[in-house]
């Protein structure tokens, strides 16, 4: 499953196959000349599929759509010769859970210095606030599963845009709630995790791990560029 070809040096391929991130080579025309064991778990690559010389789309359908975007930009990053890192929203590994994934994009070389395609690492997406750096927490991955099922799905729904930030009107409004309504669901919510105000309502999400936790319609599958 894993080729390789004359143009990667041993070394290369020596040093990818024991790295535990995803790692993938293309060439000039995006068709595939290497991947890890751990590129072929995230694209759910279906063991002794033939990769060299395929396309995204031809080594796992399901990824097809975002095969013209990512081509895009590797060609880009040829032009230019320097490195790009997209966001790409998909669905991932075998669960094919849709997720945020960080793809950074390098030129890659043979031996003899000339640019053959391009080298890619992906990492999972960690979120992490400017308030949260001041207060001394680490950078965490998002979840659509809670790791708490005492609240409900309209619990949650509020608790995840109350945490955001947003006002009592605006989480209202996201979700089409009257002011009523909104207010005696929060006060249950409350109840049920025995806290008396915003501040506890808080440490609470965050003792249970969920500020971790995102409403699964937000997350929707493409691709962006970081800047």
């Amino acid at each position: 499953m894993h080729l390789t070809p004359k143009t990667i040096s041993a070394q290369i391929i020596y040093y990818l196959s024991h790295h535990p991130h995803p790692h993938h080579i293309r060439d000039s025309a995006s068709r595939y000349l290497y991947i890890n064991l751990a590129m072929s778990e995230l694209l759910n690559v279906s063991p002794g599929t033939l990769v060299e010389g395929q396309g995204l789309s031809e080594i796992n359908p399901a990824h097809a759509g975002f095969f013209e975007g990512i081509k895009k930009q590797e060609e880009r990053v040829m032009q230019r010769r320097t490195s790009a890192s997209l966001l790409i929203t998909g669905h991932f590994v075998k669960e094919n859970r849709l997720q945020p994934y960080i793809f950074d994009i390098h030129p890659f070389f043979d031996e003899t210095g000339q640019l053959i395609g391009t080298l890619a690492q992906a990492r999972q997406c960690q979120f992490f606030s400017a308030l949260d750096y001041i207060q001394g927490k680490s950078p965490k991955t998002l979840t659509t599963q809670p790791p708490n099922t005492m609240l409900t799905q309209r619990e949650l729904q509020i608790s995840f845009y109350y945490y955001q930030g947003l006002s009592q009107k605006e989480v209202a409004e996201c979700l089409h709630l009257s002011h009523r309504a909104l207010d005696n669901t929060l006060q249950g919510i409350y109840e049920k995790m025995g806290v008396c105000h915003e501040k506890e309502f808080k440490k609470f999400l965050e003792d249970k791990g969920l500020t971790q936790f995102i409403l699964p319609h937000l997350l929707v599958s493409n691709i962006r560029v970081i800047d």
